[in-house]
């Protein structure tokens, strides 16, 4: 069975760390969590053309949201990690849940 990779933060460094995982032939689980309920996005454009009306919000995604399926990296969003316990290697979120992992980004 492959290590499970956990990301903590959807942000743009995060997807970089899922997508060069799957680039670099990584193959096993990969989950991605992040506290802001869309996939990741790129925040400069944001505070900028998206706010001016000049670009839609489709244009501000790093991928599509099919580059996660398809590269079957379970995206979470939505969800804060309220704790880490590195000895188990688990850590919660604050709705209850739970997550193994054997790497943790």
């Amino acid at each position: 069975m492959q290590d499970t990779v956990v990301i903590i933060g959807a942000g743009q460094a995060g997807a970089q760390v899922a997508q060069s995982l799957r680039q670099g032939g990584f193959e096993g689980p990969i989950r991605l969590i992040g506290d802001e309920t869309t996939p990741p996005y790129q925040r400069p454009p944001l505070s900028k053309k998206y706010l001016l009306g000049e670009i839609g919000s489709e244009a501000l995604l790093l991928r599509p949201p099919a580059f996660y399926t398809t590269q079957n990296i379970d995206l979470i969003p939505g969800a804060s990690v309220s704790s880490i316990d590195p000895g188990a290697q688990r850590l919660s979120l604050e709705n209850g849940d739970t997550i193994g992992y054997d790497k943790l980004v």
